[in-house]
């Protein structure tokens, strides 16, 4: 009776302030969305998951959910479940959901990175083409290291020949070195690190001698030691390198140039190639399966050990990983930072085959390195039949 006497607008008024609040209520009264678990939660980039949980819009474009930042594409929404494909690389993480500007955290998601192996140079025939990157050939190639920009460079150890593989295509080129450099008899190239600031390329021999290639492919020997002259890291400010001699059990330290040599680190057994990761830290692997890290002052520490490693070569990314070319089983290793051991490519069969993972297989992998995307190159060569030939590439996606 007392909103008839109401006159017609106060009436439209009292209706709004009604309907308001009972619209405020029922938001007041709606749960959040809750992400109580990810289907599967172990799964690779471009995989479909489903995230299980509770008063989810069912509009699918009200939604978005994220990995580490990385969008996932959202295919099918309910009130209960959001079905979405997994970003490439995303790594792993907590599943946010977003819901009207609103973020809800859900479960940890392990990203299990697809490993994928490639052939990017080699016929697997023993020569010395250049040009195309599967139509080249090599005869042992051993030792790669990668420039800022991406090119490869390879140590073709019978062929006495530096090569180079350009990023961009993967097209192979020759620098030959000749009998004599500089007075000096330098050997079959070994292994070989680059020079970040200069371009400049250093090489051992595996016998006495380090060798300096500047980018124009000029040569000199500017160190002459006792053999066999193994690893070779440049310091990442570009003033000294570091030696290892694999009988003598040492690390040797010169300026850039070869001169004013100090034994560096003693002690090891048969240290082999040296690197610096990322943060400045030297490594070495050196027997038994064993990679050490190098303090400032030259002191060696365990880092990890691999005991079923029979190989020479490794390479380090940014999450602290090691990979390790394991020669003899024909297979590519990998230590995590909490030293669990597993084999991430490779079959064990001596066979350069393309493929996923453990589907894949390697001819002797021998030397490994890393680009600046966490891309592994590896060279291959199997002594009892002389083949492989190749450089595989292994991308994680």
């Amino acid at each position: 009776m007392v909103i008839r006497s109401l006159p017609y607008f106060s009436l439209c008024l009292l209706m709004a302030i009604l309907i308001t609040g009972c619209a405020k209520k029922a938001l007041e009264n709606k749960q959040d969305p809750v992400i109580s678990s990810i289907v599967p939660m172990i799964s690779h980039g471009g995989d479909t998951i489903v995230a299980h949980g509770s008063n989810f819009p069912a509009d699918r474009s009200q939604i978005s959910l994220s990995l580490n930042n990385k969008p996932l594409s959202i295919l099918n929404a309910s009130p209960d479940s959001v079905q979405a494909v997994v970003p490439m690389k995303a790594g792993s993480g907590k599943i946010v959901m977003s819901v009207s500007g609103k973020t809800f955290v859900g479960p940890e998601f392990t990203y299990d990175p697809k490993v994928v192996v490639t052939t990017i140079a080699g016929n697997g025939q023993v020569g010395t083409a250049d040009g195309a990157g599967l139509g080249a050939s090599f005869n042992c190639p051993w030792g790669i290291a990668c420039a800022k920009n991406g090119d490869l460079f390879v140590a073709d150890c019978y062929n006495r020949l530096i090569r180079k593989i350009s990023a961009a295509d993967f097209t192979v080129s020759s620098f030959s070195i000749p009998t004599l450099v500089n007075g000096q008899n330098f050997y079959s190239p070994y292994n070989l690190a680059i020079d970040s600031n200069t371009n400049n390329l250093f090489v051992t021999d595996f016998n006495l001698h380090l060798m300096r290639m500047d980018p124009a492919g000029n040569m000199t020997v500017i160190y002459t030691d006792s053999m066999p002259l193994t690893g070779i890291a440049v310091s990442p400010d570009g003033m000294n390198l570091y030696i290892s001699n694999n009988t003598a059990g040492t690390i040797v330290r010169t300026d850039i140039n070869g001169n004013n040599k100090t034994v560096f680190t003693a002690g090891l057994t048969t240290p082999r190639n040296l690197i610096f990761d990322s943060q400045g830290q030297l490594f070495v692997a050196a027997y038994p399966a064993s990679v050490y890290s190098i303090s400032n002052t030259g002191i060696a520490s365990p880092y990890s050990t691999d005991p079923e490693f029979q190989g020479w070569e490794m390479a380090k990314d940014t999450s602290g990983n090691i990979y390790l070319a394991d020669h003899f089983k024909n297979r590519i290793r990998k230590i995590d930072p909490s030293g669990n051991v597993t084999t991430i490519a490779g079959s064990g069969n001596a066979a350069d085959i393309d493929g996923i993972g453990l589907d894949a297989s390697f001819d002797g992998p021998q030397g490994i390195t890393m680009d600046a995307f966490g891309n592994l190159y590896i060279t291959t060569f199997n002594y009892n039949t002389n083949t492989g030939n190749r450089v595989r590439k292994v991308s994680f996606q």
